[in-house]
């Protein structure tokens, strides 16, 4: 964490002094000495906890908002709020000198907003987990189906719930453990080649495909409607902002400038490979033939498509511990404990962790209604939070708003505030109608509904 002494406390929470001055900038002397990582980490970290299970859903997103160009417009004009929401994360931390989200509210809003940013970030985290584990499972299912036949259920050593319990206590629970998050950008880099895989197979699967689509992809929708109907996906695809924070307290040179390019160039890979599997998977199966998961719409059996599916389940392994980093940290808020705590407590949380969210993915039928209303949260992080963050952080600095600058940034946090609540909104209303009703089509925010499908079942 960025530690700020004496006087230049004094200053950050000096409400009239900070109507004329500056924030400081961290003291450089403690800049050189703390350890942390580099830019490229950083990046690493941040495409990492970005690009996930939103990457195989894309293409649909393409086809139900029904026109390449319009996806492609509204999800870069949306880029732009929610690259600018990382760095007002960032600055906000700086500003109360915290390394969570919820130490930063507390700050801002005092200790009952504490509580509250501190649910939020754990039951999202949690929900987040549940589901990096079932996709694990489906991953190995698909493999064991297509290799072993649907026999496999009744071998014990190759059903799903031993499959998944073992392989997740290999490669997810050793790394759950560290205090800090910047170990985690080693494996980070490597959750980053598995979906380098991913793209260039599907960008191959176009190129190789036997028969033209029936119906080709449309580049503009017939109505400006069907294009909103993208925003959603592009909110659950681009959320890493609950973990921006942590991120940003791990850095080396902890610099809201140097975030920013991280954040920027971050943004930029994450869109290009969404992008590229949008297109490229809508061009392969045509409009209105797009599976909500596009490595299911392969059906052939070669080694370069297991690869791709194992590859999915690798990535996982390498965000569960990111998210349950993030999750735990709150959880301790809850309780009022310190992040430094023992390294016997860290251990139970972990442990406790882990192991209810293993069990609940693996023992109960269906979690996918309960996870769906979290889907709501996911527009929160990415546009309320940062939204209030800045509205506090330039009434405190210049209450009366004398500058025009702080009148736009006031202007510009009610915007994505507002913005937000529309997006979790729209969430939240698409999920509720889902609970009721059996669509006679898949809705473009399925959320979680089709992950718990077990091909033993």
């Amino acid at each position: 964490m960025n530690c700020l002494s004496g006087e230049t406390d004094r200053l950050i929470r000096n409400d009239m002094l900070l109507c004329t001055a500056p924030n400081p900038s961290p003291i450089q002397e403690q800049r050189t000495t703390r350890s942390g990582i580099g830019l490229l980490s950083t990046i690493f970290l941040i495409v990492n906890a970005t690009l996930g299970a939103g990457l195989l859903n894309f293409p649909q997103a393409f086809d139900k908002a029904a026109g390449v160009a319009a996806s492609i417009i509204v999800q870069l004009v949306l880029l732009i709020f929610i690259t600018a929401a990382l760095v007002i994360l960032a600055k906000c931390s700086d500003i109360t000198n915290t390394s969570t989200m919820q130490n930063m509210f507390a700050e801002f809003y005092g200790h009952r907003s504490l509580f509250f940013c501190a649910l939020c970030v754990t039951v999202y985290s949690f929900g987040c987990c549940l589901t990096f584990i079932i996709i694990v499972g489906d991953q190995f299912d698909r493999v064991l189906v297509t290799y072993y036949g649907i026999n496999y259920c009744h071998t014990w050593y190759l059903s799903r719930p031993f499959v998944t319990a073992v392989s997740c206590s290999i490669f997810i629970l050793p790394l759950c453990f560290f205090k800090k998050l910047d170990v985690l950008s080693y494996t980070s880099s490597v959750g980053c080649v598995t979906i380098l895989y991913v793209i260039s197979l599907i960008v191959y699967k176009n190129y190789t495909k036997i028969e033209p689509p029936v119906n080709p992809m449309k580049i503009w929708p017939d109505n400006g409607y069907e294009t909103l109907q993208i925003i959603p996906i592009i909110c659950f695809a681009y959320q890493s902002h609950m973990t921006a924070i942590p991120m940003y307290a791990c850095m080396k040179d902890r610099n809201v400038e140097k975030f920013t390019i991280c954040a920027a160039v971050s943004m930029i890979i994450c869109f290009a490979a969404y992008t590229v599997v949008g297109i490229y998977g809508y061009a392969t199966f045509g409009a209105g033939n797009v599976p909500s998961d596009i490595l299911q719409g392969y059906t052939d059996k070669s080694v370069i498509l297991t690869l791709a599916i194992i590859f999915i389940a690798i990535k996982n392994f390498t965000t569960y511990p990111i998210v349950l980093y993030c999750g735990r940290d709150a959880l301790l808020s809850i309780f009022g404990m310190d992040v430094n705590v023992t390294v016997k407590c860290r251990v139970f949380i972990t442990l406790t962790w882990y192991i209810l969210s293993l069990a609940l993915a693996i023992l109960v039928p269906d979690i996918s209604p309960v996870i769906n209303l979290l889907g709501g949260l996911s527009a929160a992080f990415i546009f309320i939070f940062p939204g209030i963050s800045l509205f506090q952080s330039i009434l405190l600095k210049d209450s009366e708003l004398h500058l025009n600058k702080d009148r736009l940034l006031i202007f510009f946090a009610i915007f994505i505030t507002a913005l937000g609540a529309f997006a979790s909104g729209v969430v939240s209303v698409a999920v509720v109608r889902d609970l009721y009703q059996t669509p006679e089509k898949t809705p473009l925010v399925t959320g979680f509904r089709q992950l718990r499908q077990s091909l033993c079942t």
